[in-house]
């Protein structure tokens, strides 16, 4: 199982936080990144799993009684007793559920791009408030959040980013998500968040220069969350 408090090695977390020093004194921003295990719990998913087994459970226990059972009636008029199937269906459901329930990927399996992406994005603003919002700071930040479960990458940016970056602020958060995505295909994820971090040092680095006063306010170290913000 996927466990982001896992996932790395003290090499691999040293060369993501050298990559955010390194661009923090290119730029006054502060650079954050957040790795999360999975973003959302996809019950709905776990549900509509159980129901599968159920029904799958159900089908499985009536064929076995009418090949192993010798029953004078044809297939199609054999059965088991309506207490039987509704046990049937009851476990089943039950023992799927209990299944989907250890292994997020079968939880996700019954669900939508568009509820991953929903899930995803409100992981990604829960660390953002909590770790960027909720500090001290005078400058702007930026978090980079990954969902190793969903393989999804998010890059929020706060008011004075927006600010100033301008119309290219799209391209900024677009850009960077897309880079570490195709990097993390590529090879190491460490290797792709600190990809990442550079291609925003190098586009923030003009509109947010660094000052000479300008005090690191947020922590340089990756936030590893396990299992969901």
């Amino acid at each position: 199982m996927v466990n982001a408090k896992k996932q790395f090695s003290e090499s691999e977390l040293l060369e993501i936080e050298t990559a955010i020093i390194q661009a923090e004194e290119r730029t006054s921003a502060e650079i954050v990144v957040a790795v999360s295990t999975e973003s959302g719990r996809y019950d709905r998913g776990e549900c509509h799993f159980g129901v599968v087994v159920s029904l799958l459970a159900l089908v499985l226990f009536n064929l076995l009684n009418a090949l192993f059972i010798d029953h004078e009636l044809s297939f199609f008029e054999v059965g088991l007793p309506f207490y039987w199937q509704l046990a049937v269906v009851v476990a089943g459901y039950v023992v799927g559920i209990m299944i989907a329930s250890l292994n997020i990927k079968m939880r996700m399996l019954l669900g939508t791009p568009e509820e991953v992406e929903q899930e995803v994005a409100k992981g990604a603003r829960l660390v953002f408030l909590e770790e960027v919002l909720s500090s001290q700071r005078l400058g702007g930040a930026v978090l980079i959040y990954l969902s190793l479960a969903e393989c999804r990458v998010a890059v929020m940016v706060d008011d004075r980013i927006k600010s100033a970056m301008g119309k290219n602020c799209n391209n900024l958060v677009t850009d960077t998500q897309n880079r570490i995505v195709r990097l993390i295909g590529e090879g190491r994820l460490s290797h792709a968040l600190s990809a990442g971090v550079d291609l925003l040092a190098g586009r923030l680095e003009k509109s947010v220069p660094y000052r000479e006063d300008n005090v690191n306010e947020l922590p340089n170290h990756v936030v590893l969350i396990h299992p969901r913000p």
